[in-house]
C-alpha cells in the first residue's frame, strides 16, 4: 500500500555574493507537496502557482517518476497536491525545491532505499551545481564542492539571531537567462578577489561573526555582469548596506535581493532602506524579513 505523505522544502538562496554555484543558505519558508494514493493520477496546485502545469509535466511529478526509473520500479498512480509559497524565478531555489520535494516524496513513498547523501547526487546531476540542492536537503548554511564524481557537502547550523532581508520584485528573471551573460574566461586577480571573499563568507557564517560578511559578500564573479539584468541592483545593495546591513548580493541568480542583519531592529532598518529605495527608483516588489533555516527538506506522513 502507498502511504500518504507531505514533503516540506524550504527555500534557499545561493551564491551568497562570493560563493558562486558553492555556497547555500536554506531560509524559514517553505513549499509542501502531499502525495498519496488514487485511482487516477491528480495534479492540484495551492497558493504561487501561476504558469504552473497542473498535469504529469508539472516538475515535482517528473521527479518523482524520475526517482522511479532510477531505482526501477514502476510509478503508481497518484494524487499530489503542491502549497507553493517560494516565488518561482526570484532567486530562492523553486526549481530546486521542486526537484529536492520529488525526490523525496519517491523515496519516501518508495520505503526510503536512497540516503540523503545519495538524493544529493541524483539532484545535483539533475539539477547542474549543488548550491540550492544542498542547502534545501540538509538545510543551514553549506558549502559545497563537486570532485567529478560525488558531491562533498558541509553544513552547519545558523546562529538563532540572524535575519534575511529580501527585496523580491514583481518580474521574475530565469537562471538560463541570468547565466548567459557571464563571461567564459575570469582573470586571475578576480579569481582571488572572489577565493578571499568566499573564505570570509563561510567563516562568518560558521562562527557567527557578521562582521566580515560585508566584505565577504563581494563579487567579481557573476553580479558586476548582472546588474544590466537588474533594474536598481547597485542603488539597492547600496541603501541596504548603508541602513547597516551586515552584507548584501542578489539571492541566487536574482533578480531578488538579499541583506543579512543579526537583530530585528538592524531587520527592521535594512527593510526600510529598501522600501525606501524602490519607491525613489520607481521599481515594484515586496520586500520580507525571514528566519534562516537550520533544518532541511523533512518528511510527514499522516
Amino acid at each position: 500500500m502507498v502511504p500518504r505523505i507531505t514533503v516540506n522544502v524550504p527555500a534557499t538562496t545561493a551564491n551568497l555574493g562570493s560563493g558562486f554555484d558553492c555556497l547555500g543558505l536554506a531560509l524559514d519558508w517553505w513549499n509542501s507537496i502531499t502525495v498519496e494514493p488514487a485511482r487516477a493520477f491528480q495534479v492540484k496546485l495551492r497558493g504561487d502557482s501561476q504558469g504552473l502545469p497542473a498535469d504529469e509535466s508539472n516538475m515535482v511529478v517528473e521527479h518523482i517518476r524520475i526517482f522511479y526509473d532510477y531505482i526501477g520500479a514502476p510509478l503508481p498512480t497518484l494524487r499530489v497536491t503542491m502549497t507553493n509559497r517560494i516565488p518561482i524565478g526570484k532567486g530562492f531555489g523553486s526549481s530546486a525545491a521542486s526537484l529536492v520535494g520529488g525526490l523525496l516524496a519517491g523515496n519516501a513513498l518508495a520505503g526510503t532505499p536512497l540516503s540523503a547523501q545519495e538524493i544529493l547526487e541524483m539532484a545535483n546531476e539533475l539539477e547542474g551545481h549543488p548550491d540550492n540542492v544542498s542547502a534545501a536537503i540538509f538545510g543551514g548554511f553549506t558549502i559545497s564542492a563537486f570532485d567529478g564524481h560525488r558531491v562533498v557537502c558541509a553544513a552547519v547550523e545558523p546562529s538563532q539571531n540572524w535575519r534575511a532581508v529580501v527585496y523580491i520584485p514583481e518580474r521574475a528573471l530565469s537562471t538560463k537567462t541570468a547565466r548567459n551573460v557571464l563571461p567564459a574566461q575570469i582573470s586571475r586577480a578576480d579569481a582571488i578577489f572572489n577565493i578571499s571573499r568566499g573564505a570570509l563568507t563561510a567563516y562568518a557564517f560558521t562562527t557567527q561573526r557578521a562582521g566580515f560578511l560585508q566584505i565577504g559578500m563581494q563579487d567579481r564573479l557573476h553580479q558586476p555582469y548582472r546588474v544590466p539584468l537588474v533594474k536598481g541592483m547597485s542603488e539597492m545593495l547600496d541603501a541596504a548596506c548603508g541602513a547597516g546591513a551586515n552584507g548584501a548580493a542578489l539571492s541566487g541568480a536574482g533578480p531578488s535581493l538579499i541583506a543579512f542583519a543579526t537583530t530585528n531592529a538592524q531587520a527592521a532598518r535594512v527593510r526600510a532602506a529598501f522600501v525606501e529605495t524602490a519607491r525613489k527608483l520607481k521599481l515594484n516588489g515586496e520586500t520580507k524579513i525571514l528566519k534562516l533555516s537550520a533544518r532541511g527538506a523533512y518528511i510527514a506522513q499522516a
